[in-house]
């Protein structure tokens, strides 16, 4: 059974979270275990009443079949009570433990007032020792200084978030929900650019040691972040069966190892940072849909998570473009092999429950 929790998780800036969490591990993770969120209402009777409760999940317990491309849409869909629900994923961990420790983390957090109330989508720059970060993420406009609008930045608005951090606001909407799928769009659509457009000209060769990689990834639910990183500083490479994908990244100073995204890689540093300065320039440039016409997006969809699946679901295929060798197109025909395979046995094992069940049945009706 699927553990809903009737508690309030804070989404404020300080709440931690990332989407791919473990600490001592020796090989990336499986994905086994999430901490979801879901509206009250919608679990209860159909109908959102902005109450979120928190509740752990088992990958088995998803209605879709291949989760190893969580970390681009963080919708998942799976059955309470005969009823088929939409959650929004907050971690996920091959150690129960870890998720455990969240849930209790977020059950003591303070509800915060203004969490369901008008929401920015801001971009700035960051740099420390690890490099130079693009960074969005959502964030109150209670918590920021306004600032004056640029001409000569496309009238783009600006904010002051705190010392020395200026960041341009993309969108605002008073509604928390339609944020964070703007969020998604804004992933999504920066993934497409890049990923799409060739670095060079000639083949690429191989990812390597001397290999840089443009990477997007998330350390907490509601920011997502861009940095070029040389491939040498990446973790469990020998166990990535799909380096020219995914990377494992260890945050500095911490033991939590995050799974991002290649979007591009190249043994030229200064391309992968020309790519990296016009991903910048482009998230100041894209149209946002309204929330009238994102609705009508997900009713023809079916859900959020089936209006985010086509950048995810694609990822492999088009990655499969870069690898000269063939090595990736076999292991995903593998793959789908073994997950057809589990899904056979899957139905094999609920069939068993249900003949379990009717044969309860039928004697509690004899007994009566």
């Amino acid at each position: 059974k699927s553990e809903i929790m009737n508690n309030f998780r804070g989404n404020n800036s300080n709440t931690k979270g990332a989407l791919i969490s473990t600490t001592g591990k020796t090989s990336p993770t499986r994905l086994s275990w999430f901490l979801a969120e879901i509206d009250e209402g919608i679990a209860e009777n159909g109908k959102a009443n902005g109450k979120k409760r928190l509740c752990v999940l088992h990958s088995m317990e998803l209605l879709e079949a291949n989760v190893s491309d969580k970390y681009m849409t963080r919708f998942v869909e799976f059955r309470l009570n005969g009823k088929r629900l939409e959650a929004k994923l907050i971690l996920a961990s091959d150690d129960r433990k870890v998720v455990d420790a969240a849930l209790e983390s977020m059950k003591n957090e303070p509800r915060d007032e203004e969490d369901d109330a008008r929401q920015m989508l801001v971009q700035y720059d960051e740099e420390d020792e690890t490099g130079k970060r693009i960074i969005q993420k959502m964030i109150s406009p209670l918590r920021v200084v306004w600032l004056s609008t640029n001409p000569e930045l496309g009238g783009t608005p600006l904010v002051k978030l705190g010392e020395g951090c200026i960041a341009h606001v993309l969108n605002a909407y008073e509604q928390r929900d339609y944020m964070e799928k703007m969020l998604l769009h804004l992933k999504a659509r920066c993934f497409d650019h890049a990923f799409e457009e060739p670095v060079e000209d000639r083949p690429q060769p191989p990812m390597g040691e001397n290999s840089w990689m443009l990477v997007q990834y998330s350390p907490e639910p509601e920011i997502v972040i861009y940095q070029v990183v040389p491939y040498s500083q990446t973790v469990w490479r020998q166990e990535n069966l799909y380096k020219d994908v995914i990377a494992y990244l260890r945050l500095p100073g911490s033991e939590v190892v995050l799974q991002a995204v290649v979007i591009c890689y190249s043994q030229d540093e200064q391309a992968m940072n020309n790519k990296f300065n016009q991903l910048r320039s482009f998230a100041l440039e894209i149209d946002f849909p309204k929330p009238d016409d994102l609705d009508n997006q997900l009713r023809q969809n079916n859900g959020t998570a089936a209006l985010f699946t086509r950048t995810s679901t694609s990822l492999f295929r088009r990655a499969e473009k870069r690898d000269t060798t063939g090595t990736q197109r076999e292991m995903r025909r593998h793959l789908e092999a073994m997950s057809e395979n589990a899904d056979s046995e899957a139905q094999v094992i609920i069939e068993a429950f249900e003949m379990v069940d009717n044969i309860k049945k039928n004697l509690q009706e004899r007994l009566s």
